[in-house]
């Protein structure tokens, strides 16, 4: 009885739409808005260099004023604290249920009425967010029809900050897809670029209701430019940093060389 009471207590509050900090325990989140509705999709995305393939699960949440796009993994741990108010496992404990998940450190927050998308993002030890105008993908649309999920959607393509994007687009009346992606008559479910560096593709969704916004972090304003900079340079010279930090110490020379040449996994969605 008291779990329901308290869980009622907190939906009471975010029914509002009013911007409040909810204290998740293990984190804190800036609640901006009520999802309606999610949309779980996989993204595999390829890295041409270490010729590897990362596979991440992602969902998008809608809501009335916001829209948010963010790791599944996210949400599946939020949810466990979010179920049970007085769920505090140690500290070891804690650390296992995460690793269980694979943390996503970047999402995205649309904002529906001011026509603006944020994005917040770590670089090595930092956290960014920069805000842009939502972005006009100039869609030409097809005929041509494909079936996901039991939705006929409809075929469109656009050239987007370097990359051809092929999208379907379902009958589900919603302006929203995967990451910055939207500004077509129906909700995105499947979405690639021409060299198959990435794949989007939606694989369930949910109905469940619950506070979303990003998390407190002491976070560094940039713009979308200054930030791709960092990470690219961070990734591609990963080794290099943990050398010159001091956090990794190595042992011999021929030891340094290696792990300076260490390259992070790196396929960006905007190539410009």
């Amino acid at each position: 009885m008291k779990k329901f009471l308290v869980l009622i207590a907190i939906l009471s509050c975010f029914t509002a739409n009013a911007e409040y900090i909810l204290d998740l325990r293990h984190r804190k989140e800036i609640v901006k808005d009520t999802a309606s509705m999610e949309v779980v999709y996989v993204h595999v995305a390829f890295d041409p260099v270490l010729e590897q393939r990362d596979v991440k699960y992602e969902m998008l949440t809608i809501g009335t004023n916001f829209n948010k796009y963010g790791g599944y993994d996210n949400y599946q741990v939020d949810s466990i604290f979010m179920a049970d108010p007085d769920f505090n496992p140690p500290f070891e404990e804690y650390r296992k249920l995460c690793r269980n998940y694979e943390k996503t450190l970047d999402s995205t927050l649309t904002d529906k009425k001011n026509g603006s998308i944020t994005y917040h993002g770590k670089e090595f030890i930092n956290y960014y967010r920069y805000t842009e105008p939502l972005p006009d993908f100039c869609w030409e649309l097809s005929e041509e029809t494909d079936e996901i999920m039991g939705h006929e959607c409809h075929k469109a393509t656009a050239k987007w900050r370097g990359r051809d994007w092929t999208a379907w687009y379902s009958d589900i009346p919603i302006d929203a897809g995967p990451w910055k992606f939207q500004g077509l008559p129906g909700l995105i479910l499947k979405l690639e670029d021409s060299t198959g560096q990435h794949y989007f593709e939606a694989i369930g969704t949910k109905k469940d209701v619950y506070p979303f916004g990003y998390k407190k972090s002491l976070y560094c304003k940039t713009t979308r430019e200054k930030f791709n900079n960092l990470y690219k340079d961070y990734c591609q010279n990963s080794g290099n940093m943990l050398v010159d930090s001091g956090m990794v110490i190595p042992q011999s020379e021929e030891e340094e060389q290696m792990l300076r040449s260490r390259r992070m996994f790196y396929s960006p969605i905007e190539l410009e």
